[in-house]
């Protein structure tokens, strides 16, 4: 019960008392102290309804609010001299509700007395964790051989703070195959967000199967295939050479084209196949006497240990014979001129050296270079070679450095004295411009011409690899477009440039 209420009954109580012992005429001692009672109690009175408190009914002192979610503070509910005063009420101070922090307001209620404030703590908090959303997949296949590029992700924070720097990436090995890349970031009230992206590595990339021998062979009419069959290297499981199938046939006794195919799988399933193309071809019964349509393949600078051996192989396989014009060699190369010579090309002279100053100072030190590599190659192979090609070629006018002139006099002297010499109609550009096979191969099949005979100039100096990958192809065109290929002899008529000095 309000005190107020309390001390109003009493005083009612008293000055009734106080009444009732006015109308007595004696015993004034009781009116005096009846009296003073009275006074006291109406003072009292008095003094509390004045300074009565208002009622302000707050729930707690203290009110936590999360961040950027507004919520309009309500007046609390408030009592006055036992009245609802709720609705004069008023509130002193401003929140931010946009911002983390601790904010003072006060509630304001009109008293007899003057104002009465009641304050209130409001605490504006974030205790909503940040959200990484990832780029990409959560689980992402790897290839094995391949490095694993950040995907990328982005952060949203209900505080609006921009987070991204603050990301933290590491990574946690789960197996060999298996890891898992975390990212985590913590807001600047310290709630923290994870997230996860699982990488699985995984073989996705297939055997590369190599052809041993040609992948475009031409073979006579009735004539033997031998199958040279394949290797296939996978970059994780190695060598699967033993594991390729082999599918098709060549019918030797018939002329067409015919396909091997060669297919292979690696430990994951990734197949690789490739196809070797064989054509049965049948030779022309009446090639041109005349030389027209005949391609002559021109080896210059050899023998070397490296190039040599492997365009033998490719002109055996093709059965194709073609011409080396050597320069001196060493004994470990013997076998090479041997070689060249049992297997039916032509050996001619380049010169037993090649240095310009040396070979073009005079006539004689020519003919000394010419005669001294031809007796050296009659002592290996039995054979003295007459046929040549000068170096640079009859054209060439870096002689004029060092003798002029004589050119011309070599034109003719070499032929006095039973050497026949050859340039060439067609370059490779393999010892020039050409840096790749391709260069080297279109160099050659586009300056072809089937009204005439076609010297080509080539080379086989150690790691000149763009000739020999691009001769297989060379071949394969001549023969498919009805050009016949043969070496260079005494007899062949001479091709012979311009000479400038």
């Amino acid at each position: 019960m309000n005190i107020y209420l309390v001390e109003l009954i009493v005083f009612l109580l008293l000055a009734l008392f106080v009444t009732i012992i006015f109308k007595v005429k004696k015993n004034h001692k009781l009116k005096l102290i009846l009296f003073t009672l009275f006074i006291i109690f109406s003072v009292s009175i008095s003094g509390t309804y004045l300074l009565e408190k208002p009622h302000v009914y707050i729930v707690s002192p203290e009110i936590n609010l999360q961040i950027n979610q507004y919520s309009e503070i309500k007046v609390p509910h408030t009592t006055y001299h036992m009245k609802d005063v709720t609705s004069s009420v008023k509130i002193i101070g401003t929140v931010d509700y946009n911002k983390v922090g601790t904010y003072k307001i006060e509630y304001e209620v009109p008293t007899i007395v003057g104002e009465y404030n009641v304050e209130q703590t409001i605490n504006v908090v974030d205790s909503i964790k940040p959200t990484i959303t990832l780029k990409g997949d959560k689980v992402y296949n790897l290839s094995y051989s391949a490095k694993y590029d950040e995907l990328g992700f982005t952060v949203e924070d209900n505080s609006f703070e921009d987070l991204t720097q603050k990301v933290k990436i590491s990574k946690e090995e789960i197996t060999d195959t298996e890891y898992d890349i975390i990212y985590s970031v913590e807001d600047s009230s310290g709630n923290t967000a994870v997230e996860r992206r699982k990488v699985l590595i995984v073989d996705d990339i297939a055997p590369v199967i190599s052809i041993n021998g040609s992948a475009n062979m031409r073979i006579l009419v009735n004539s033997t295939y031998t199958e040279k069959g394949a290797t296939a290297i996978d970059e994780k499981d190695g060598d699967l050479s033993d594991k390729i199938e082999i599918s098709g046939k060549v019918n030797t006794s018939k002329v067409g084209e015919y396909k091997i195919k060669y297919t292979v799988s690696d430990k994951s399933g990734n197949k690789a196949e490739t196809t070797r193309k064989v054509v049965v071809y049948k030779e022309s019964t009446n090639p041109s006497s005349s030389g027209t349509g005949v391609i002559y393949l021109t080896f210059d600078d050899g023998p070397s240990s490296s190039i040599t051996p492997k365009i033998l192989d490719i002109l055996k396989e093709k059965n194709v014979k073609a011409t080396f014009f050597v320069l001196n060699y060493n004994s470990s190369l013997e076998y090479l001129i041997k070689r060249e010579y049992n297997e039916g090309h032509s050996i001619g002279i380049h010169g037993y050296s090649h240095v310009y100053s040396e070979i073009y100072k005079s006539d004689e030190a020519f003919m000394n270079n010419v005669t001294k590599l031809q007796k050296k190659i009659a002592a290996t192979i039995g054979y003295s070679p007459t046929i040549i090609r000068f170096p640079g070629g009859s054209s060439n006018t870096v002689s004029k450095n060092y003798n002029k002139g004589i050119m011309s006099r070599l034109s003719k002297t070499v032929i006095d004295a039973g050497f026949r010499y050859y340039d060439w109609n067609v370059s490779s550009g393999d010892a020039g411009g050409a840096q790749t096979s391709a260069q080297v191969y279109n160099n050659v099949v586009n300056n072809l011409s089937k009204s005439r005979s076609n010297v080509v100039l080539m080379h086989d100096f150690g790691g000149n690899t763009k000739t020999l990958n691009a001769l297989a192809d060379i071949i394969d065109y001549g023969l498919e477009n009805g050009y016949i290929f043969k070496p260079i002899t005494k007899d062949t008529p001479m091709v012979t440039h311009h000479i400038s000095n």
